[in-house]
């Protein structure tokens, strides 16, 4: 998408029409792109409003910025808080008055911690008496970001205030405070971090699991991979994002044991996306083998649609190996992984699939083949739809409304008379589909 396609585009007032422009200046990396901005925000409908904003963050046109501060006064929030952070990184004295004058009269609490988390990326000196006001302010999450902001700037006196709040009542306010005493070089407060992992206050325990991932203390590793087994979701998975910061392979086997043990789905996707980052090679590896000699198929399946999350070609050979297994939700699973690397010569692995004898099979190739541009596999729905089996027939319709393709309405509209009460079901939801896209 280049400038004369987007000025041409961006003269039509129609809204998604210009949410589209907005979003391509950020996608295609357009030069000249503040003219585009300056309309968007007096377009005056908020949704086009807002995307100028996150537009507006490339560029640091002065009057890009005297219009983004006039939405501060605004009577939508929504619109007010895009504003604080399209202003975050402009540090002129003018934006700083401006959100201070903002913060001295704003009411709600959400706003007020938006704004000081903005005012403390200026990092300005003059500005710690703001944040120490902040400190006694009634909502926590204002008190938690003017100690970081706090954290962020070089004065003497701060390192006293600091100290005084890791004994805080709110554990975000700790955690905070001990985070921006290490950033200074001071271990101070982290005697308490062990006692607190006992607490029974999940909000505690988790606001260690990820201060030690912001340290990465001599005993982080030791202290997170315990905390992969606590009883708390939100504890476990800010234990694997914090391991994930500190990003050592060392811990890559209990990670793997923790996602065989866990029970959450989105914690075991948070696994594999992070194994994946720290090391990859070693996590495919180690999954490989695990995978091979997984009894379980329903693992092996959950473990199969994770990989599917990283949208990495490290993983292909492991899939690879799942199209092979004799469960067909494993099979089902390895190609709709597959089809997410958004590879076209991948569909070479893919094409077999589309005789396999599971429902699921089938159908999620012939919609991965789709989007990797073939259209072949309209044959096989084709097919499915003639089945006397119910499967086959209600796989074939969820398959059309994935593939998302205008000129199968009709087929669709047949399939709402079907015999079977399921095919019907999943061909009107398909058809919903359908209606959005038009």
């Amino acid at each position: 998408m280049d400038y004369l396609t987007i000025k041409k585009l961006f003269q039509d007032r129609d809204k998604s029409v210009r949410l589209f422009c907005l979003k391509s200046l950020l996608r295609h990396n357009v030069e000249n792109i503040e003219e585009f901005i300056l309309e968007g925000l007096r377009d005056g409908r908020p949704e086009v409003v807002i995307a100028a904003m996150k537009a507006s963050r490339k560029c640091l046109n002065q009057e890009i910025s005297g219009m983004i501060l006039t939405y501060l006064d605004s009577p939508n929030s929504i619109l007010k808080s895009e504003a604080l952070y399209a202003l975050q990184g402009r540090s002129s004295q003018a934006i700083k008055t401006a959100i201070c004058d903002f913060l001295k009269l704003e009411e709600d609490p959400a706003l007020v911690a938006t704004g000081v988390k903005v005012l403390g990326s200026f990092k300005a000196p003059e500005l710690v008496p703001l944040f120490k006001a902040f400190l006694n302010y009634a909502d926590e999450r204002v008190r938690a970001n003017a100690v970081e902001s706090l954290g962020d700037i070089d004065v003497p006196e701060i390192v006293e205030i600091l100290k005084v709040l890791v004994s805080d009542r709110n554990n975000r306010v700790r955690a905070n405070a001990i985070k921006a005493l290490w950033n200074k070089g001071i271990r101070f407060g982290l005697n308490t971090l062990s006692e607190e992992l006992r607490s029974p206050n999940t909000r505690k325990r988790a606001s260690v699991a990820y201060i030690l991932g912001e340290i990465q203390e001599d005993r982080s590793l030791e202290l997170l991979v315990g905390l992969l087994s606590d009883i708390s979701p939100t504890v476990r998975n800010r234990a694997v994002l914090s391991l994930g910061k500190i990003g050592s392979s060392r811990v890559i086997p209990q990670l793997i044991d923790a996602f065989f043990n866990e029970d959450e789905l989105n914690i075991r996707e948070t696994i594999v996306l992070t194994t994946v980052k720290i090391n990859k090679d070693l996590t495919i590896s180690q999954l490989s083998e695990r995978f091979l000699r997984e009894e379980n198929s329903r693992l092996r399946s959950i473990l199969i649609k994770c990989l599917g999350k990283a949208e990495n070609p490290c993983t292909l050979p492991l899939l690879s190996k799942a199209l092979r297994d004799s469960d067909g939700r494993v099979r089902a699973n390895a190609v709709e992984s597959i089809g997410q690397l958004r590879d076209p010569q991948l569909s070479e692995l893919l094409i077999p699939m589309l005789n396999d004898s599971h429902n699921r099979v089938r159908s999620n190739a012939a919609t991965a083949l789709w989007k990797l541009g073939g259209t072949g596999a309209i044959v096989t729905l084709k097919q499915m739809i003639r089945s006397s089996h119910k499967q086959m027939r209600s796989s074939a319709a969820w398959a059309l409304g994935e593939i998302g393709a205008l000129q199968f309405g009709d087929v669709l509209q047949d399939l709402t008379g079907d015999s079977d009460p399921d095919v019907r079901r999943c061909a009107l939801k398909a058809l919903a589909k359908l209606s959005k896209i038009t």
